[in-house]
Order: structure tokens, then sequence, then C-alpha cells
């Protein structure tokens, strides 16, 4: 059976396939049920019975462990096909695939010019410290806040201090960011003045150890560090609980698509993967990854 390859060796071994001109070139309301694909007169393409060859996968969301455990269990079920997967944080996983240089781009939003396949869902939790008197918001007044119109604590809640909202954002390429403006209608984006977390553990910490600082995360790290005790509240949106089950029923208002970005006319290798993913085995690998299948039912 084949080995996703993400040690150094691979990763040297991915630069050459790709080229030094990748590396140099790296510097949703939602509808997060239903997959998507740029519109084309072509007929589908027919996958055969025995494939064999690699295919290349790049991202740089936190979506690299489900892709690992998607990646596995497809090559078990086809050793003869390689799945390599290319992760870093400044790759840019739509330009990489306009240019040709990968297989299958991961991202948090559909691609108009591209083939846009939906496979997963991320719940995103919006986190305040857990000693700050805010513990609800609609979604109206989180869209206001990243967005810097509101700007205060006690415009949110008037039994709030008086003190200004320090935002901590994500950074510019990471897919949740990407899906979370688009989701909240922010066209100009979340203010330059704005901190930036790196990572979701980094966007945590920073929250757990400022009374003023609001960021959002995926949902499973969120819940995960509510449950190991960090100092965190976890926002009910237009009063839901963000919790398992409403995003899986749908009632949770922040959520955002995982998407497969690939060409038009993508290979049977791919299409296989894809086809995989959206199977009912590939759908109940989704909570093994820390994220949530298409379908409530599944």
């Amino acid at each position: 059976m084949a080995a996703i390859r993400l040690c150094k060796y691979d990763v040297v071994k991915i630069t050459v396939m790709i080229g030094i001109g990748f590396l140099c070139g790296l510097v949703a309301p939602l509808s997060p049920v239903h997959s998507k694909e740029s519109t084309t007169s072509e007929p589908p393409v027919t996958v055969p019975e025995t494939l064999s060859g690699t295919i290349l996968i790049v991202g740089n969301g936190p979506e690299r462990y489900l892709l690992e455990i998607l990646a596995a269990e497809f090559e078990s079920r086809h050793p003869s096909i390689s799945v390599d997967i290319f992760w870093h944080p400044n790759a840019k996983p739509i330009r990489t695939i306009e240019l040709n240089e990968a297989d299958i781009g991961i991202t948090g939003e559909e691609v108009p010019s591209l083939r846009s396949t939906a496979i997963a869902r991320d719940g995103v939790a919006v986190l305040t410290n857990f000693s700050n008197p805010v513990k609800e918001m609609t979604i109206q007044q989180v869209a206001e806040v990243f967005s810097g119109k509101i700007r205060y604590w006690s415009q949110v809640y008037e039994e709030a201090p008086q003190t200004k909202i320090v935002l901590i954002n994500r950074t510019p390429n990471e897919n949740i960011r990407q899906g979370f403006e688009k989701t909240l209608h922010i066209p100009d984006g979340i203010p330059r003045s704005a901190y930036r977390a790196g990572t979701e553990d980094e966007a945590i910490k920073a929250v757990s150890g400022n009374l003023e600082a609001i960021t959002f995360v995926s949902m499973t790290p969120a819940l995960r560090a509510k449950e190991d005790g960090i100092a965190i509240n976890l926002l009910f949106i237009n009063r839901i609980e963000p919790e398992v089950q409403t995003i899986l029923d749908n009632r949770y208002p922040l959520q955002r698509p995982v998407m497969f970005i690939t060409h038009s006319r993508p290979s049977p290798q791919v299409l296989a993967f894809e086809q995989f993913a959206l199977s009912p085995e590939g759908q109940n690998l989704m909570r093994k990854g820390k994220y949530y299948p298409l379908l409530k039912d599944q």
C-alpha cells in the first residue's frame, strides 16, 4: 500500500515534481450541503475499474488531517494510486490548480472559474474570553464587529464594559478567513489593524489571555479547548448553541464548506478520489477528520 509522503524527503520530491517556480509562487450565506461544479458542456469522465498513478493535493488550512485520513483509506482501496499532499501556510491552492501544478486544491469557498465540489462542512466558532460578559451575538452583530463598524463591547451588550474590542484575525490566505468574510458579507475584509493569529491554537491562546479579544476558529478545536478548561466562550449565534448537533442539522448559521478545486476535466484518478470522499464510506470519515459530513444522517 502506498503511503502519504509528508516527510522532508517527500517535500523535496514534490518540489521537484512541481518545479521551483511553484515554490516561488507560494508567498461562504453558505449552502454547505451541496457540491457545485463549474458549468461545462463536456460529458462526464468515466472512471475505469483499474487505476494507477499519482494525485497531488495542495492546501494551506486546517484540513490537512482530514486529507491524510481520506488519502490513506483511498490508497488502501487503490494500491496502484499514490496520494501526495503538499501542505504549506503560504501555499496558494487556486493559483496552483490554474497553473496545472497540482491535481486538487483545498479551499473554503467555491471558485467559479474552476470545478468546485464540496466534500465536507466546518463549523466556525466565534470566541471571546471566559470572563467577557458577552455570551451571544446575532450574525449581524458578528459581521459589524469584524468589519469594524462596532468597536466597543458596550455596543454589543449594554452591561459589557465600555472597552475597545480587540480583533484577532487569521492570515489572509487561510480558508477559514475567506469563508468567514464571505458568509458575513464583509466585502472589504476584516480591518488591517486587527491582530493576526497564524494557527487555531494561537487564536485561542490570544483570546484566553485578553478580556477584550474576539476571534474565530474551526469548531472542533474550539470545542476541544473548552473541554480542556481553556478560558474561552463559544458564543451563541442567533441564539443557537455552537455544538456538534446544531452543525449536523444545519441550525448553527456559521458554517463553511471544505472544497475540492480541480480543472473542469479532472483525471480518472482524481474523479475516483472525489467519488470516494462523497461516498457513504468517505462521508463517515469526515467526523474522524474533525469535520462534518454533507448530510446530517451520515
